[in-house]
């Protein structure tokens, strides 16, 4: 059990798949939560007892066709101070969403045309300290862009001049996303008066 101990305290939490993959069966996981070693989170996910339950993991954990999107990856990305009350995720469009919808109020999925979808995916720290997907911050700034009319004014705007003054944008990959969804006008305005 050391082994099956030990990754879940380097990785937080454990599948009933990732389990498996170390020679472990659900029965184990059982045992194990029954000892009150380990607690159950849903169907097939477990932490470690009393740890602190990111959301940001279980939301992710539930697919691997999920990516933070949006406002939430505003805030992941340091482009917004305001945490987030709402997890904003994409999902690729025909993607059945509703099992995450129905464990989750807060949250908002936005659909995706698959051609587009894993343009600028990367992974990031959650505030917890755990490695989650998410759109990198070019990308964010393309979406924020699109939804401008849906994004609260003021945490657009900020999200806008910290990014053109931060030293991690990439404004040749801010370009070739804006061409790809046809943004690129749009992009280059911001950058006249940003940049």
């Amino acid at each position: 059990m050391n082994i099956l101990k030990e990754y879940i305290q380097e990785n937080l939490i454990i599948t009933n798949k990732e389990a498996e993959d170390l020679g472990y069966s659900r029965h184990n996981l059982s045992e194990l939560t029954k000892s009150g070693q380990l607690e159950r989170l849903r169907p097939g996910l477990y932490q470690l007892k009393g740890k602190v339950i990111d959301d940001f993991v279980l939301i992710s954990s539930n697919s691997n066709r999920i990516t933070f999107s949006h406002q939430t990856a505003l805030y992941l990305h340091d482009l917004s101070d305001r945490t987030p009350n709402v997890f904003h995720i994409s999902v690729p469009q025909g993607y059945n969403a509703s099992h995450i919808k129905k464990r989750y109020e807060d949250l908002q999925v936005h659909y995706v045309k698959k051609v587009l979808y894993d343009i600028g995916m990367t992974e990031i720290k959650s505030p917890q300290g755990n490695f989650i997907p998410v759109y990198d911050m070019d990308r964010t700034i393309c979406d924020i862009i699109i939804d401008s009319e849906k994004i609260d004014k003021q945490i657009f705007t900020e999200a806008i001049k910290i990014y053109f003054k931060s030293p991690n944008k990439n404004l040749r990959r801010l370009i070739k996303y804006s061409r790809l969804f046809k943004i690129e006008d749009e992009i280059r305005k911001y950058m006249e008066v940003l940049s």
